[in-house]
This record gives structure tokens, sequence and C-alpha cells, in this order.
């Protein structure tokens, strides 16, 4: 089958990639290269487009032939989100309300993604499924957005899903997107040389 991955370059898009070609799947990658590293992929064999999300036409180019999406594409610093509030409105929720309208028109699968910054400061612990949403930064409040865009175009029979990233952590994590694992894991190897 053939999926297309936005954000492909990024550092869960790519290990997306890497995934549906084990899986002997047609991985096509949408990154506008603006956080992705092209060298994520460079060395495997997939279609590249160096796209914006936030351009419609360009993008229903591109998934009208596919079977399916995979919607890692988005703007993720929660502190950049407070001095760039309109870009990531535009990026996360435009882009992805684009995503969204062209799986309707084609008919096409989605796995997108969303954030456990939906949660906020969770009243309860362990946080579920249903916990309450109250996102406290910009980045979560799109997210957010996203998911209410999904619920929408989920009555309309598009077929969506959403995942809350906790903590992602694995191969080709850079130290710019350093969760609180990679953090932990250093601070861990640093300890044991001393």
């Amino acid at each position: 089958m053939k999926f297309v991955v936005t954000g492909g370059a990024g550092f869960i898009g790519s290990n997306i990639v890497k995934q549906l070609l084990k899986q002997n799947h047609t991985p096509i990658v949408i990154d506008n290269l603006y956080r992705g590293k092209i060298e994520r992929i460079s060395s495997l064999d997939v279609e590249f487009h160096k796209a914006d999300i936030r351009d419609l036409d360009q993008l229903q180019n591109i998934l009208k032939n596919s079977d399916g999406v995979f919607h890692e594409a988005a703007l993720t610093d929660v502190q950049e989100s407070f001095t760039k509030q309109q870009e990531y409105i535009d990026v996360n929720v435009k882009g992805t309300e684009n995503v969204f309208k062209i799986a309707k028109e084609f008919d096409l699968k989605v796995v997108y993604a969303s954030s456990s910054s939906v949660y906020g400061n969770p009243k309860k612990i362990p946080i579920t499924e249903n916990s309450e949403r109250n996102p406290i930064n910009p980045y979560g409040k799109t997210k957010l957005d996203d998911e209410f865009l999904a619920e929408k175009y989920s009555k309309d029979n598009v077929s969506i899903i959403g995942l809350r990233y906790f903590n992602v952590y694995g191969e080709g994590q850079t130290g710019s997107y350093a969760g609180v694992i990679t953090k932990f894991l250093n601070r861990l190897k640093e300890k044991n040389r001393q």
C-alpha cells in the first residue's frame, strides 16, 4: 500500500517511514524541512516532496493517489508557541484541516499526531484517554483544536485516529528534541562516569 507521511523527515515521521518500508509498503514523504532533516531519509528508497501542509493544492496532488496518511507534520516547541502563536495555528490547525479535507475527498484513512499537552496540568493521575483536556500553552491548544477537527471529520465518515504522544524516545532523536527520557539517560551516563 502507498502511505503519505507528512513530517516524514522528522524524528517520529522518519521512524514511521522506516517501519512502512520494513512492512513492504510504499512511503511518500512530505516535509518542508523547517525542522526535519533530509539526512534521516536520504538513504531510503522513498519518494520525497519538499512541501508545506498549508499548501492545499500541492498537498492534494500528492495525497490523491495514496491509501492513507500518517500526519506527523507540526510545529512542536512549547516555548516557541508563546511567541509564534499565529504560525502554530496556521501549521498545526489549518495544515491539519487541509489533511483532513483531502482525506474526506479521497476517502483516505488518517493517523495523526496529537500530544499529551492537551491535558495541561491534570487534576487526576494517572491520565487516561478520557481525562479532562485543558491545555496550558498555545502548542497544546493547537493539538486540542486538531482533536476537535478530527471529531468533526469523523462524523463525516472520515477514518481518523489520533495518537497523544507522551515523552517519545527512539532512534534518530536529536538534542533539540531531547525529551525527559533522553535527559534522564544522559544524566545517568554522566553519573556513572564520576
